[in-house]
Order: structure tokens, then C-alpha cells, then sequence
């Protein structure tokens, strides 16, 4: 697996801050840690989706030189390892060029939350990755959008583009999976549920693998991280009555 990965997404919305969180999460609870990158630098997500609005060290500092990116790594209560963005710090100056330049000198798996839409940042995080996610949703205007961003990461030169599809209802009004992947040309390495739990999760600060482990999101996240770790991953036995009790 490769060790940055960034997640991007051609519009807001399709729920790209939450996956980079709940991923994260997964692969810690499979043995592997990394550390989420709020690259969003103008209206970061990171903190405030999991309690943490006010930081004193940002990636900012990093990128202006003021401080090493292993000091400013907030560690969650979840174990969750953050760099997180400052929402209040003036940003004209903050350039995200150097973004691999501070990342490679983390040894570490790292994810990269990235803002939506396909402008100059955006280009400089998938630059910085050396795989990228494209986060979607199964509807036509999110899809055009994603097909948007995969141009972009293809004119970057990049290789290793997936696609995940999220907030997934499995019902007719829904493009399948063999339509988004024509669409896109581009493979689909995951479908994430929809799954109320995300929202109980995100209002408790929290990941979903932390609070409901047996939900269907959670399932669907712990496939995606066996996946990417080349594991073999089983679903706990009797999941429709553990989910009775997962509240």
C-alpha cells in the first residue's frame, strides 16, 4: 500500500471528511496507524468533526517552516493521530507546494483530506500522493464531478486512482456499479452504506468503527482496509443480532 494517500472529490457533500476519518480509524484497528492530513487549509473539517476546533499547532506551522510535522500531530482519545488545519489563522501566505516535502519526513501511512473541487490546492495534494481516492456518491452530479477530478489526477501522471462510492442505499434510484465504473473508467475499490450510525457517530466526535463496530458502515470499512492491507478479513458471526445491542 502505498504510504500517502490523498481523498479527494470533485463537489462537497459526498461525505469525503467523514471517510478519511472512519478509514483512518479501521486501519488502526488493523494494526497499522497513520495520520489524517486536513489539507483543507481555508475550511478545515478534521478537528471540528471529531471535537478538536481549537489547536495550537497546525499544519500551517508546517508549511511555513515553524515547526516539524511530528510536533504538531494531535493525538484523539480515539488513538486517532490528526494533523489538523487551523480555522483561525490567516492563509494568504500557506502554500501547499511543499506539502510532500513535509510529508515524506513522516514514516507513517498517511491520509490526506482534501477540499472539494478541482482547484490549484487540490492539484498539489494529489501531487504531493502517491495514490488517490476519488469519494463519490452513486448520482449523476456527483459521478460528472468525480470524472473531473480522475482527469486531473490522470494529467498529473497519477497511476493509482480508485474510486469509492459513498452513502450507498442499494436501491433502483441509484447508478450501479458497472455504470460509475464506465463513467469513470476507473475502478471502484469500495461502497460504503448509508448508515445512521455515521451521523450518531460524527455528533459524538467519534469514528463509527469506535461506536457502532457491527454497523453496516463499519463492516463496509473494515473490507475496504483488508483490502488495501492485503488481509483476510471475516464479518463477525451473527451480525443482525450483535446489531440489536449496537446502539
Amino acid at each position: 500500500m502505498s504510504n500517502i494517500i490523498s481523498v479527494v472529490s470533485g463537489k462537497g457533500g459526498v461525505g469525503k471528511t467523514t471517510f478519511s476519518i472512519n478509514l483512518a480509524a479501521t486501519l488502526n484497528a488493523f494494526g497499522r496507524e497513520c495520520i489524517i492530513v486536513d489539507a483543507d487549509i481555508c475550511n478545515p473539517n478534521v478537528g471540528l468533526r471529531l471535537g478538536i476546533p481549537h489547536v495550537s499547532l497546525s499544519l500551517q506551522n508546517v508549511l511555513n517552516g515553524e515547526v516539524k510535522p511530528q510536533h504538531s500531530i494531535f493525538i484523539h482519545p480515539t488513538n486517532l493521530r490528526i494533523i489538523p488545519s487551523s480555522v483561525a489563522i490567516d492563509n494568504d501566505n500557506i502554500n501547499l507546494m511543499r506539502l510532500r516535502e513535509v510529508l515524506e519526513q513522516l514514516d507513517e501511512l498517511i491520509l490526506i483530506d482534501s477540499p472539494p473541487g478541482m482547484d490549484e490546492s487540490v492539484e498539489h495534494i494529489i501531487e504531493a500522493s502517491d495514490s488517490v481516492m476519488v469519494v463519490t456518491n452513486p448520482e449523476h452530479a456527483a459521478v460528472i464531478d468525480a470524472v473531473k477530478v480522475i482527469k486531473v489526477a490522470k494529467d498529473l501522471g497519477k497511476n493509482n486512482i480508485y474510486v469509492v462510492v459513498n452513502r450507498v442505499n442499494q436501491d433502483v434510484y441509484e447508478l450501479t456499479t458497472d455504470e460509475i465504473e464506465l463513467m469513470c473508467e476507473t475502478p471502484i475499490i469500495a461502497k460504503i452504506s448509508e448508515d445512521v450510525n455515521i451521523r450518531k457517530s460524527s455528533f459524538e466526535n467519534i469514528p463509527i468503527i469506535n461506536r457502532n463496530p457491527y454497523s453496516k458502515a463499519s463492516i463496509d470499512y473494515n473490507y475496504l482496509a483488508s483490502r488495501l492491507l492485503r488481509e483476510e478479513y471475516e464479518p463477525p458471526s451473527l451480525l443482525f443480532l450483535r446489531r440489536l445491542f449496537d446502539k
